[in-house]
C-alpha cells in the first residue's frame, strides 16, 4: 500500500528512528553540497541565520546550555 502526505502534514517518527533520519539527511546535504552552491540548496533567511551563528561562535558570544528547553529559550 503507498502512503501519500498532504502537504503541511506532519510526519510523526519514532525516536529510535529520529537519529537515522537526522544522519540520512546528513548525508544527503553533504553530498548536494559538493554540486551544488548554497544559493541554491538553502533560502536566504536560513543563509542569513548561519552567516550570524558562525559571527558570535567567532565572537564568543554563545553560551554553554544543558537542556533542550535552555536552547529553544
Amino acid at each position: 500500500m503507498v502512503h501519500t502526505i498532504k502537504e503541511k502534514e506532519r510526519v510523526q517518527i519514532p525516536n529510535n528512528e529520529l537519529s537515522k533520519l537526522i544522519k540520512a539527511y546528513n548525508t544527503i546535504g553533504e553530498f548536494l553540497e559538493t554540486f551544488l552552491d548554497h544559493k541554491i540548496l538553502y533560502k536566504e533567511d536560513f543563509l542569513h541565520g548561519l552567516k550570524q551563528s558562525v559571527k558570535e561562535v567567532l565572537n564568543k558570544k554563545t553560551k554553554k546550555i544543558a537542556t533542550f528547553n535552555d536552547f529553544v529559550s
